[in-house]
């Protein structure tokens, strides 16, 4: 929902509201200048951390055991 900043400044509580449903973008003079969303509950360090990252926990221990990362290291560089 778009709503001029004149029209923010008479019914904050109302847009204040709105906002747990719906973003509310703030236009001035037409343009769009700031938005206004719903604040998570939740904080952002105690949300759960997606499968797909935990898949990199597969990858350790893929590399053979003789390979030195140093030596991998030099012949990228090298090219």
């Amino acid at each position: 929902m778009q709503i001029a900043l004149s029209d923010l400044k008479l019914n904050v509580g109302k847009y204040v509201d709105l906002a747990d449903t719906e973003e509310i973008i703030v236009t001035k003079y037409g343009k769009p200048v700031a938005k206004i969303v719903r604040v998570d509950k939740e904080p952002w360090y105690l949300k759960r951390v997606p499968e797909k990252v935990t898949s990199i926990e597969q990858l350790f221990g893929t590399l053979p055991s003789d390979v030195d990362l140093d030596d991998v290291k030099n012949e990228r560089l090298s090219k």
